[in-house]
């Protein structure tokens, strides 16, 4: 619900919230309250679309009975009723636990630690409710004082837009945007040790270079179009620099449409059988099912030239979907996310620990690991492997202080935020 006008100004759902309870203090006979706590839910489950649907489950029992619904800038919805049985509510609140299933909110559903919704009996607990109108109206306010100046909306890319970035992708010098991350194994005691390097572009980089105030990732064709001419312009960097330590694995992060150009080919020409060997291909997972025949195709040329291949982009809602060995793959690269808490108590991480034992607890790749937490994850897991801030962290201090330094510095995170 939108805030609404009042004598030519705005009331805010929370103002107009606590103005409708202070009027039932007469008439609270018959009704009930409930408050349903999305704002709880993790951010990817706090979209607007997720929102309107969570309102659209009361508009049945707002036909039936005389009612009111409130959504709050928290994102918490609260649903006032006259007449309603707690069946009849409980009914499009059942509903909403169902979509909202593998939020880890919902893991302690049942139990007395459910924390997904609040419920009032007016008649008893008017009072209650007009305290929690009170405190989100507090809240609200306390926010937009604070609130720091919002920052210009980028503009989305389009293909005018594409076409100018491709045309300077073209013929810029891209080695400063160049990133070579380490992937890790972390063995016992926290010992850290390199396995290879990843080898990619700062996306977040070049988009303030070269088209400042647009979102290049924001349309996920066009972006993969665009990664298209980024791979052939790394690939004649790295072939033509020399950049490649043929003493030290390597890996890149592709196209399924790359590996089968012509600019490939070269580069493998150049790199050599015994470079290839110690080297990784990363495919992104919707690039492999979006065009399942290609894939096999570049699979087979890959194994037969002695690279071994990465799913990379791996979400763990999704991870349960891998099949490893029927994609024929070396390694999986799993995403780090809230979702997986370290004490494996919600559904989410229940399934990953499952995917993993199937895949191979030593083809896995822990990514985006920005703290001593995911470390502790992924051991509790079984992985060895991983990659992040967090870890780039520790090699440096493993560099600066000596190889002693890297297990004393895994007790400190990092708050390094992710670029």
């Amino acid at each position: 619900m939108n805030d609404r006008m009042r004598d030519g100004k705005t009331v805010d759902q929370e103002q107009a919230l606590l103005d409708y309870v202070v009027r039932l203090e007469r008439f609270a006979e018959g009704r009930r309250a409930i408050i349903v706590h999305l704002s709880e839910l993790r951010p990817y489950n706090r979209r607007e679309h997720h929102f309107r649907i969570a309102a659209s489950c009361f508009d049945k029992l707002s036909k039936k009975h005389e009612s009111a619904l409130f959504r709050l800038a928290s994102g918490d919805h609260v649903f006032i009723t006259k007449g309603a049985t707690i069946e009849e509510i409980e009914e499009p609140v059942t509903r909403l636990r169902y979509l909202f299933s593998l939020d880890p909110l919902l893991s302690m559903a049942g139990t007395q630690e459910d924390k997904f919704c609040t419920w009032f009996n007016l008649e008893t607990d008017w009072a209650e409710l007009k305290k929690a109108a009170e405190t989100a109206l507090t809240q609200r306010r306390a926010e937009a004082t604070q609130r720091p100046k919002p920052k210009p909306q980028a503009e989305p890319l389009d293909p005018r837009r594409l076409g100018q970035i491709e045309q300077t992708i073209a013929t810029a010098d891209l080695s400063p945007l160049v990133r070579r991350q380490p992937i890790c194994l972390a063995i016992e005691n926290r010992q850290i040790e390199p396995l290879l390097l990843e080898i990619f572009v700062s996306i977040g980089e070049l988009g303030r270079a070269v088209m400042p105030g647009v979102d290049i990732a924001a349309d996920r064709w066009l972006f993969q179009h665009l990664t298209r001419l980024l791979d052939q312009r790394v690939l004649s960097l790295l072939k033509s620099k020399g950049e490649i330590d043929p003493k030290r694995g390597f890996s890149l992060n592709l196209n399924v449409a790359t590996v089968l150009s012509p600019e490939f080919q070269e580069f493998d020409r150049v790199v050599g059988a015994e470079r290839a060997s110690a080297a990784v291909i990363e495919l992104q997972q919707i690039d492999i099912y979006a065009d399942p025949g290609s894939y096999m195709f570049a699979r087979e040329w890959l194994k037969e030239r002695g690279y071994k291949i990465c799913v990379d982009g791996v979400k763990p809602l999704l991870m349960p979907l891998v099949d490893r060995e029927r994609l024929g793959v070396d390694l999986v690269k799993l995403e780090w996310t809230p979702d997986l808490s370290t004490n494996l108590d919600n559904k989410v991480a229940h399934d990953v620990q499952e995917a993993i034992e199937r895949i191979g607890r030593d083809r896995v790749i822990l990514s985006r690991c920005e703290n001593e937490a995911c470390l502790e994850l992924g051991q509790k897991l079984g992985i060895t492997m991983y990659q992040g801030h967090h870890f780039d962290a520790l090699m440096r201090a493993r560099v600066a202080g000596g190889a002693a330094a890297a297990p004393a510095a895994a007790a400190a995170p990092t708050q390094r935020a992710a670029s």
